[in-house]
């Protein structure tokens, strides 16, 4: 037995004791009966009563068996059929970001281009802004809106049109997509400082290395699109938007958490500095919650030059110095680290040309051409470039920098597409992979949690290598691996991730199937010619994106993340355990790929047990079992009657009635047991 589980043991014991009446029995302070208690063991069991004495569970059974275990001085809570589960684990969440600030937000809506800039024009003048202060505008929802006009064309152009006075920045709400204006792409500086602009020139030459992040109009000119680390070039203030953690948001982070019923969490890419601020107010304030951090500093700072490869020893001498420097401070973690593998996999259909996806594929997107069908709106594919063809072939090996005498109309009128399409792309990594691997090594040899995004097939592909390597490097380290997202799987990778004994964290609302997000994705990586084709069941992306049953199968570690803020600041863990189950759209009722979903109870441990051994913690907490703590949540609805009796489209109706923490009710709705 190792020194810690003895300890929590010995506590355990002391608790116990503590809780005994004169003759020996445990008691419990507070009792809770006539409950649907799903208690996440491991035989996933119900039971009907659940006893609590101080921070601890004394006892989980059925009602008739809890006379031994009260006396005169127990509170009896009589919950009248009411639900209890385990506190929630959400094990992939930005915390600063679920809390709204007086910011410019455009709260994760759709606006079209000429609806976002008289929106755009209320927060420059609301705002008051001094000519040249940035307009940095979060939570821009990428992936729905968005359309253009004949005014305007691109989002450049609508951003031209709030103001040229301010460098303006869209912040996506995934943390990967950005646009900006030209005041802001005048700003852009080279590798050495220089301030040069971003522009049709500067795009093939000075940063042709992030062309693929640059979105780009029909004669080569910068459409106001930056993605992933593109958006550096322009010098943001603040790349994710999210606000300092002050005391005031620390106290709103731990307010929105536990009315979502979560009681665990793994900030999945904490800076140093907002590390220091929440061990900081943690020691004035105890969290109330468990806090893992994944800790993922700016590793540009750790490049002696932008020439040379980034200095692992000293990111790893940084990381151990954090954990050590908030080893005391309670509920407070540091043993993982965040890696991005790639970016996202959404492209820009309503762009000229299309901008391709930059999540890291097994095979080339494809470069559709699209228009927009006046019935459904949508944009829908008339043709593909056929960049095997003669023509293309002699573009590229003319090279990029050949390309622009061609973006002539004359070349669009008479081959369909634009010169530029004939470019081929896999996606892109988001730091090189001798960093990815090596960085991997060095903190499974050092004992650290590896967190890695993964979104393309490749990406997963190479996190799994990764891990693989490392596990062989170092046989003997109790370093766990996970990956994010994941939402692209090759079936061939699906058994590593059970042998491996990686745990992924999918968000699970993701996967309801919308017809306009769809269409951002499918038609680049397969041809699509129709919305029936989205939703063809023989189709790759149908087949593979989010394969949860499968990676169950394979002896996966299922957990769940939010991703808050990502498409909204509401970590909505009701809505994602009703689409884990569902994978449904109740509004076309379509269902995407029926054979991936999951039971409620596999659902509800991938938010509990699984996640708190994803953690590091199920000796703790996890499951309700007595002897851990009393960290649980008390729900209106019975989740499992739902499912039985066919109505898993109501579970995210649920409300959190009461969260628990550590013995202590730390939120309640306006309720009152019986």
């Amino acid at each position: 037995m190792s020194h810690k589980s003895m300890t929590i043991l010995m506590s355990a014991l002391v608790l116990f004791m503590s809780s005994c009446s004169d003759d020996g029995d445990i008691i419990a302070e507070k009792l809770f009966i006539n409950s649907i208690i799903y208690t996440a063991d491991k035989n996933q069991t119900v039971h009907t009563a659940m006893g609590i004495a101080e921070d601890r569970l004394v006892f989980v059974g059925a009602m008739s068996d809890t006379s031994d275990f009260i006396d005169d001085q127990t509170e009896i809570i009589d919950l009248n059929g009411k639900m209890i589960i385990p506190g929630l684990h959400d094990s992939h969440i930005h915390l600063p970001g679920i809390v709204k600030t007086d910011n410019c937000d455009l709260d994760s809506q759709a606006y079209t281009l000429a609806e976002l800039v008289p929106r755009l024009k209320q927060c420059v003048n609301r705002l008051n802004l001094a000519d040249g202060e940035w307009l940095t505008v979060e939570q821009w929802g990428y992936s729905q809106g968005n359309e253009p006009s004949g005014d305007f064309p691109t989002i450049r152009s609508a951003l031209d049109a709030v103001s040229l006075k301010h460098p303006i920045v869209l912040l996506g709400d995934d943390g990967h997509h950005g646009a900006v204006n030209s005041a802001a792409l005048d700003l852009a500086t080279d590798k050495e400082g220089r301030t040069i602009g971003l522009n049709k020139n500067t795009i093939t030459t000075d940063f042709a290395d992030m062309r693929a992040l640059i979105g780009v109009d029909s004669i080569g000119e910068p459409n106001g699109v930056l993605n992933e680390d593109a958006r550096k070039l322009v010098n943001l203030p603040n790349l994710w938007g999210y606000p300092e953690i002050d005391l005031t948001v620390y106290l709103k982070i731990a307010e929105r958490l536990a009315a979502s019923g979560i009681t665990s969490t793994m900030d999945a890419a904490m800076r140093i500095e907002d590390i220091d601020n929440f061990a900081k107010w943690a020691k004035s304030h105890p969290l109330t919650y468990r806090l893992t951090a994944a800790f993922y500093p700016e590793f540009e700072n750790y490049r002696p030059s932008h020439d040379k490869p980034i200095d692992i020893p000293n990111l790893l001498a940084d990381l151990l110095k954090t954990q050590a420097r908030h080893s005391g401070v309670q509920n407070l973690k540091i043993d993982t680290a965040k890696i991005f593998v790639d970016g996202v996999i959404e492209g820009d259909p309503h762009a000229v040309p299309p901008m391709l996806p930059n999540a890291a594929l097994l095979n080339n997107y494809l470069q559709p051409i699209f228009a927009i069908n006046e019935a459904t709106q949508l944009p829908e594919v008339i043709d593909y470039v056929d960049t095997s063809s003669e023509i293309c072939r002699a573009i590229r090996e003319r090279g990029v920098e050949s390309v622009s005498p061609i973006f002539k109309q004359t070349f669009f009128e008479e081959q369909g597409f634009l010169a530029t399409q004939c470019f081929q792309s896999n996606g892109v990594l988001e730091k090189e992979y001798e960093f990815i691997f090596n960085y991997t090594l060095a903190l499974v040899d050092a004992g650290i949690n590896v967190h890695s995004h993964a979104i393309g097939d490749r990406a997963v592909r190479i996190a799994l290598d990764t891990f693989e390597a490392a596990k062989k490097f170092s046989p003997t380290s109790n370093a766990k691996v996970s990956i994010a997202h994941a939402q692209i799987i090759h079936p061939d990778d699906i058994e590593r991730i059970g042998a491996l004994d990686v745990a992924i964290a999918f968000t699970y609302s993701w996967i309801e199937p919308f017809s306009e997000y769809q269409m951002m994705v499918s038609p680049f990586i397969e041809p699509i010619f129709s919305e029936d084709d989205l939703y063809d069941s023989a189709g790759y992306v149908y087949k593979n994106t989010y394969p949860a049953a499968s990676v169950k199968e394979a002896g996966g570690l299922l957990v769940s993340g939010s991703d808050a803020p990502v498409e909204s600041r509401d970590p909505r863990p009701m809505l994602n355990i009703e689409k884990a189950v569902t994978r449904k759209n109740e509004v076309t009722n379509r269902v995407y790929n029926r054979d991936e979903q999951l039971s409620i109870q596999d659902v509800l441990d991938a938010y509990t047990i699984n996640g708190a051994v994803m953690l590091n913690q199920a000796d703790i907490t996890g499951s309700l079992e007595v002897g851990k703590k009393a960290d649980f949540v008390i729900l209106d609805q019975d989740l499992l009657s739902l499912v039985d009796e066919g109505y898993s489209d109501r579970i995210s109706d649920t409300q959190i009635l009461a969260t628990w923490f550590d013995g202590v009710e730390i939120y309640r709705q306006s309720w009152s047991p019986k």
